[in-house]
């Protein structure tokens, strides 16, 4: 959660967010504004986690949300036409599209209109993206899903997370997804891994850890961000001010939850 600018930025984008007024008033202007720095945040995080690793993996990183966001058999991670994908408020960029076209020599984008995404969002736990990762280091990957998907779908799911993880150990990458349902975890409801990992995640996948070390890859972007630390104790009343009154739409953000506990 950020209500201030980073050192990443030019000074004159530093200006302090007072996202709440003295009278209570809630500012768009800087609704956006906050969201554009974490936007800004991440897309530094994810070049410096690009910088560590060799020109080949980085193929891996750049079209990672595609393999999520489609289903064709001439790229790595295909399961079948059935299985669950699209990654709300996602499009690839023409280079991701090429870099697609590189790996299956056939590829074509199709960009469909959907109103339901089985993906919500896409993140980097741990040390990646920041100073203490290094070459080598394991990525371990927080893949949101819709609770909308049924069991048969989540088995899918995860087949597809696994062949992805078999391609990127081809490339020296050692990469494990967990598959998260956003609602669950916020409640302490266990949630299975991939079937590369074992046993379920536990609650001591801490919360704090998530919002410290999380690198943002594609999807919905946490709500916790747009919380003032102020109201930190008083998080979902907060929360459901921004979405009750449409400050904030409800199909751009995911909630994990606060640390208010």
């Amino acid at each position: 959660m950020t209500t201030v600018g980073s050192g990443a930025y030019p000074a004159q984008a530093l200006k302090e967010v007072n996202l709440v007024s003295h009278d209570g008033q809630i500012s768009k202007k800087d609704l956006r504004l906050i969201k554009q720095r974490f936007v800004n945040l991440h897309k530094l995080k994810m070049q410096r986690a690009k910088d560590a690793i060799t020109p080949r993996q980085q193929i891996f990183l750049d079209i990672l949300p595609l393999l999520f966001h489609v289903n064709h058999p001439i790229l790595p991670g295909y399961v079948s036409a059935k299985t669950p994908v699209g990654i709300a408020d996602y499009t690839p960029s023409k280079s991701v599209i090429q870099c697609a076209k590189k790996l299956g020599k056939g590829f074509v984008y199709q960009k469909r209109a959907k109103r339901l995404f089985a993906i919500e969002s896409l993140f980097i736990m741990g040390s990646v993206g920041s100073i203490a990762y290094v070459k080598g280091s394991d990525m371990d990957m927080w893949l949101c899903y819709s609770s909308s998907l049924s069991t048969h779908e989540l088995t899918l799911l995860s087949e597809k997370a696994t062949a992805i993880e078999q391609w990127a150990e081809t490339l020296g990458l050692e990469v494990h997804f967990f598959l998260m349902d956003a609602e669950k975890f916020k409640n302490g409801v266990a949630t299975p891994l991939s079937a590369e990992s074992s046993g379920t995640t536990q609650n001591h996948l801490l919360l704090e850890e998530f919002y410290r070390t999380a690198l943002y890859v594609a999807g919905r972007y946490p709500v916790w961000w747009l919380v003032p630390p102020e109201y930190e104790n008083d998080y979902q009343t907060f929360v459901e001010n921004l979405l009750e009154r449409r400050f904030v739409d409800r199909s751009d953000v995911i909630d994990f939850g606060g640390l208010e506990k």
